[in-house]
């Protein structure tokens, strides 16, 4: 392994640990009360180092946020390697929407602590919603929407996000299994209604 592939190696490491440290103390306090200097005491690092990969806490954050969507980017491919949003609108949503589940099962802790800050929620969203509208801009190439992305995604955004906490809040009471498909039967209710698309002519 030469120098550059190390030092490579060494930042992947540095910033997942950050990451993590972040987490698990988001898991146990609100995010306001937590110091730079805590999360480099969580990962084992010093201040320098991780201003040499962060600005900040809120840059931090972002990452973490950035790395939890490629994570349920990667869940799909590998539940579904096929599914294509353009080709199978409501198909894709299904997959997306289970593996969306899986990732907040798997962080229930660090779910649980976004309700915490007012700015965590706000990130939170406008990473779900920009999200939401890239997928729906990409949809709309072959199903074009009946109404503008902007407020199509601005709506999803809100309704999922309640859905899931309303969800998590009641456990075990409704299992996975029975909330997905539930889900999965109101999303295919919803699509083939016809109301989100255009009326070919």
């Amino acid at each position: 392994m030469d120098k550059e592939t190390r030092e490579d190696v060494r930042i992947v490491k540095t910033r997942r640990d950050l990451r993590a440290a972040l987490v698990k103390l988001m898991e146990k306090c609100n995010f306001d009360k937590i110091s730079v200097n805590e999360i480099c005491k969580e990962a084992l690092v010093n201040r320098m180092t991780f201003y040499k990969h962060y600005n900040d806490k809120y840059d931090l954050l972002n990452d973490v946020l950035l790395v939890t969507k490629q994570s349920i980017a990667q869940r799909v491919k590998s539940e579904h390697p096929q599914a294509s949003i353009e080709d199978d609108p409501l198909e894709f949503t299904l997959v997306l929407f289970k593996a969306v589940i899986d990732e907040c099962l798997e962080h229930r802790l660090f779910i649980d602590s976004i309700d915490n800050n007012e700015l965590v929620v706000t990130m939170v969203s406008t990473t779900i919603e920009k999200t939401i509208a890239e997928l729906l801009n990409d949809m709309s190439k072959k199903h074009p929407l009946k109404y503008p992305i902007e407020a199509v995604s601005a709506a999803t955004t809100g309704a999922a996000s309640f859905l899931i906490r309303y969800w998590l809040c009641r456990q075990p009471e409704k299992t996975k299994d029975a909330f997905v498909d539930q889900a999965g039967r109101f999303l295919r209710d919803l699509f083939e209604s016809g109301i989100l698309w255009m009326k070919a002519n």
